[in-house]
């Protein structure tokens, strides 16, 4: 017997309390094999979102967290898929978290998380051998980067190879570390990168990674026994760590301290009332204002108290992708509508 069932979209899979593509195998060797294999996708969920959210040194005192808690913090749950074949069972969930008591949950202990929303970076890898520069038809580091999706709600972009980079890199071959690197990822259009410069010489990989994110610039020099370059293992294992790495300098720049709000009060000025609504419902949808309260408010402008949490760079990130511009006026902060 082999059967598929869907769930209709009993929630709007966005936001970093949501987690995709939970699965679950196992035998039809139990009556209760549904329930289950569902308390297994909320504790494999529930490790998910920590991945997502929490810094990896943070993460260990919370995977021994009981089965009741997990069930407590879980708004809601679908099935993806669902096969029977034989007597083997297989069934895929996507499941959200209620930010609100997750939120609470991690106060309780103490931890801050990160509300980070989809990251999308550009990867800039070269491959520098005795001394020699690999183009990218010979960086394998460049070939075997996105081999393996691995990381949720997270999109490494590969550069495109041209002539001005391979000048550039070649005639800055044993000086690559010391020169300003944004002329490589510049032209891309994309708010975060990362340059990594992998120098092999003989048993020795040394990684030197320049990252921007969020707007904050770090550099960091890693690195790893490698007696043979061209063992494939050796490079995923290289590749995953060094994934993790970027997506935990993400996290770390976007971490929130849910015991320490902080206020902003702004400024509308709208051509009409229906802009102005839509001002404010973008406010509201806003994933890191918690509240807001309407000071002052008329039909072509208002002030508004907004309570967030994180730091203010990364509200004005927020407001502006939901289509809001921001202008200091006369030291005072005032919202716009782009476009």
């Amino acid at each position: 017997i082999l059967f598929f069932a869907k769930t209709p979209n009993v929630f709007g899979y966005s936001g970093v309390f949501t987690v995709d593509n939970i699965e679950v195998t196992g035998k039809l060797s139990s009556q209760n094999y549904r329930k289950e294999s569902l308390e297994v996708a909320f504790r494999r969920g529930f490790e998910k979102l920590l991945a997502n959210i929490i810094r990896k040194d943070e993460q260990k005192e919370l995977i021994s967290t009981d089965f009741k808690t997990i069930n407590s913090l879980i708004s809601s749950y679908r099935i993806l898929e669902e096969k029977i074949l034989k007597d083997n069972y297989y069934i895929k969930f996507g499941i959200k978290f209620n930010r609100t008591l997750v939120e609470k949950f991690l106060q309780n202990k103490s931890i801050s998380y990160s509300s980070t929303k989809k990251l999308e970076i550009i990867i800039y890898p070269i491959l520098i051998v005795d001394s020699e520069f690999q183009v990218f038809s010979k960086n394998k580091f460049f070939e075997e980067w996105n081999n393996e999706k691995d990381l949720e709600n997270t999109n490494f972009i590969m550069p495109i190879e041209n002539l001005d980079d391979i000048d550039f890199i070649k005639n800055n071959i044993s000086t690559l570390e010391e020169n300003n690197l944004s002329s490589l990822v510049d032209d891309y259009e994309i708010k975060n990168s990362a340059v990594l410069i992998f120098r092999h010489d003989k048993k020795r990989l040394g990684v030197f990674l320049k990252t921007h994110l969020s707007g904050a610039a770090r550099v960091k020099k890693i690195d790893f026994e490698l007696e043979d370059i061209n063992n494939i293992d050796a490079r995923r294992n290289i590749i995953l760590k060094l994934k993790h790495y970027i997506h935990e300098l993400w996290k770390e720049e976007n971490l929130i301290d849910i015991s320490v709000p902080s206020y902003l009060t702004v400024n509308i000025d709208s051509e009409d009332k229906t802009s102005l609504i839509k001002i404010i419902e973008r406010i509201k949808n806003t994933s890191l204002i918690d509240t807001y309260v309407v000071e002052r408010m008329d039909n072509q402008s208002a002030k508004i108290k907004i309570k967030f949490f994180g730091k203010i760079k990364n509200l004005k990130d927020r407001l502006e992708d939901n289509g809001i511009e921001f202008k200091i006026l006369h030291n005072e902060w005032n919202l716009y509508l782009r476009g």
